[in-house]
């Protein structure tokens, strides 16, 4: 369940921070710093927390397969 809603929080968070990066680069105003750094933090924590998603996705794998190797031997 929680890696469902880890990897549901981290595409949402990269797709939301692309589009305030797109959107503060291709226009000049007062907001623009304001809308590059949310955009920033938010890609950032997309991409930590996908990458914690997949690292423990992995894990899991690993010892699932360690553990299927054991049992049948």
């Amino acid at each position: 369940m929680l890696d469902k809603l880890g990897l549901s929080f981290g595409v949402v968070s990269l797709f939301l921070g692309s589009i305030l990066l797109y959107d503060a680069v291709s226009r000049s105003d007062l907001t623009q710093t304001a809308r590059v750094i949310g955009g920033a933090v938010f890609f950032t924590l997309g991409l930590v927390t996908l990458s914690l998603v997949v690292k423990d996705w992995s894990r899991w794998r690993k010892h699932h397969k360690d553990a299927g190797r054991s049992i049948s031997n």
